[in-house]
């Protein structure tokens, strides 16, 4: 056997030993980070190895290389594949592929498989060609001892079975200096089919919850002698064949992208900061009752909550001494199929409030209202206090936050009214870029966008950068395509701004709204037509307005004129601010005489 097989001997050994470590490391503890499982699809490109009879073998595997790099156009391959990952460790992938061959051995005694009766020296391959797939069982090293979804490097084994269906190339005699003397076989017309063992080990980088890239060496060891045509002799006193299966390895680097949804609660505890609380009112008042009653109100950023995590938010009055611990508040991703206190949609977030009353306490006059929030991955099970969560699951802590000032006793008030200065926004229209019927072309109606270019360059120029698209289209069509024809009118109109804005730093937005059912209306009503009034009652109480309106076009023309054209548009608003006044009551101490 060729002296290669000794290295990827021991791969295959190692890989086996991996293998109850692994299973053992699945088992985890009850309270160990939650496991990601998830599909993805893969893509990697890179170098084909030859290992067979004609491959320059002696020395060993880097023997190969160092003769691979004079022909490294003839050996290259690629792959798609997909896999699934079952836990921490295990997982299995499907890839298949196509590839290059090519090599040149001398000081061997060769003959050509199938036909020992001539002996030759000193031959190379040209390019044999395969087509491969294999399944292969991987193995994460480093999660066997810490498991870590976030871990930027990983070291994954693997091992697997599959099939090559090749080719073989041509084979030709060389000279001293590696070059081609004359060729001794052509290149083969039929393919055939052989089994494969691949082995290896892949280093992957985790650049995102949902992107690897990944280095990965495999050794494929083949069913098969005649993927170089030829096989290698020993001359002894008996002369004889050897035996040898051909061989290939591949150094390939490839893109990973994961299926999943990684629900990243360690991010969501470093960033707990995001969230906002409000209590009202603040500080805390004894009411007439004799009660505490007070409103947390939670504010939660779009894009923050995971969708399969839950929050557990524990307020408590804090007093020198001691703690009064208060109901907890739970909130829940929109993937979570348990109940909590409050649903938090991610891309939304939200502002959620809840209730309180309690009997006053003397010692609650001076303390705080503190609020302590831990996070944990929905498991099926909604932990209703905090002691529950850090007995039964893994959770994350993130920091706690002073809520309100404490309590003033209802003979220690007077009520104040306070005025605040709030500062808000609003959009206001500059300017329109109109569209011809089911277009989204922005020079079909050139002369009149015209003017809409000169107000924006003037907007530019007044210095104006953030800037939002909303774009419509008129109702007479279909609404799901109504839809996506106003969201490619916003996206026209944004490249025609980004275009003329050239290398100002503008921040533009757009999104459609699809037909213009409202402004549809409104026009009519303010039009001259005669029916208007039985135009705009027909179409409201049809069963298929869109028909409908097309109907009423072939009766009354002006619709078709006047009124649709107006609502093929795509309008850009920018943003001013203003000062709204606002009044509040407050509780204030009074001194006591």
């Amino acid at each position: 056997m060729k002296k290669n097989l000794t290295i990827s001997k021991l791969m295959m050994l190692v890989v086996m030993a991996v293998l109850p470590f692994s299973m053992y490391a699945q088992e985890g503890k009850k309270q160990a980070k939650p496991v990601e499982r998830y599909w993805y699809i893969q893509a990697d490109g890179g170098l084909s190895i030859n290992h067979g009879d004609l491959a320059n073998y002696e020395g060993g595997i880097w023997n190969d290389f160092d003769h691979f790099k004079s022909m490294a156009l003839q050996n290259w391959n690629a792959h798609l594949g997909i896999g699934y990952q079952f836990g921490k460790v295990l997982g299995m992938n499907l890839k298949g592929g196509y590839g290059l061959l090519s090599g040149h051995k001398h000081g061997q005694e060769l003959i050509f498989v199938g036909n020992d009766a001539v002996s030759m020296w000193d031959l190379g391959l040209d390019k044999t060609n395969y087509i491969e797939g294999n399944l292969n069982l991987t193995f994460n090293v480093f999660n066997m001892f810490n498991y870590n979804p976030r871990r930027v490097v990983n070291f994954v084994p693997h091992i697997g079975i599959g099939g090559t269906y090749f080719k073989a190339g041509v084979v030709n005699q060389l000279n001293d200096n590696d070059e081609v003397a004359n060729k001794v076989a052509e290149a083969k017309t039929d393919r055939e089919l052989t089994f494969t063992v691949p082995a290896g080990a892949e280093f992957t980088f985790n650049l995102a919850p949902k992107f690897d890239i990944f280095l990965d060496y495999t050794y494929l060891f083949t069913g098969s002698d005649a993927l170089d045509q030829v096989q290698k002799t020993q001359v002894t006193e008996d002369k004889h064949t050897i035996n040898d299966k051909d061989m290939y390895s591949q150094l390939n680097l490839g893109l990973r992208y994961k299926f999943n949804n990684p629900c990243d609660i360690e991010k969501m505890a470093r960033e707990s900061k995001k969230i906002t609380y409000r209590v009202n009112p603040d500080p805390l008042v004894q009411g007439e009752d004799g009660n505490v009653c007070f409103d947390v109100i939670t504010t939660i950023p779009g894009e923050y909550f995971e969708k399969q995590a839950v929050m557990n938010l524990k307020p408590y009055l804090a007093y020198n001494g001691g703690q009064i611990d208060l109901d907890p508040i739970t909130f829940v991703g929109e993937k979570v199929k348990g109940e909590g206190d409050f649903r938090v949609n991610y891309k939304e977030g939200g502002e959620f409030t809840k209730h309180y009353c309690i009997p006053y306490q003397p010692e609650m006059e001076n303390c705080e209202l503190k609020g302590d929030p831990m996070f944990y991955v929905y498991n099926g099970t909604i932990y209703p206090t905090q002691d529950e969560i850090v007995k039964n699951t893994y959770f994350t802590q993130g920091s706690t936050v002073k809520l309100a000032d404490g309590v003033i006793a209802k003979d220690e008030y007077e009520t104040q009214t306070v005025y605040d200065t709030i500062q808000k926004e609003r959009a206001v229209k500059q300017l329109t870029y109109f569209f011809n019927k089911d277009s989204y072309d922005i020079n079909g109606r050139r002369k009149l966008n015209k003017e809409a270019d000169a107000a924006f360059k003037d907007l530019l120029d007044a210095g104006e950068t953030k800037y939002e698209i909303r774009a419509w289209a008129s109702p007479e069509g279909e609404e799901g395509h109504n839809n996506e024809l106003s969201n490619n009118r916003a996206n026209a109109a944004e490249k025609q701004m980004k275009s003329l804005a050239k290398k100002a730093d503008v921040n533009i937005s757009g999104k459609g709204y699809g037909p213009d059912w409202n402004t549809f209306v409104e026009l009519v009503q303010n039009s001259n037509l005669k029916d208007k009034d039985a135009i705009v009652n027909n179409i409201n109480n049809s069963s298929n307005k869109e028909r409908t309106i097309r109907e009423m076009c072939d009766i009354y023309p002006q619709l078709e004129k006047d009124i649709l054209p107006q609502l093929r548009r795509a309008e850009v608003y920018t943003f001013e601010t203003y000062d709204e006044v606002v009044t509040r009551e407050i509780k204030v101490k009074v001194e006591k005489k």
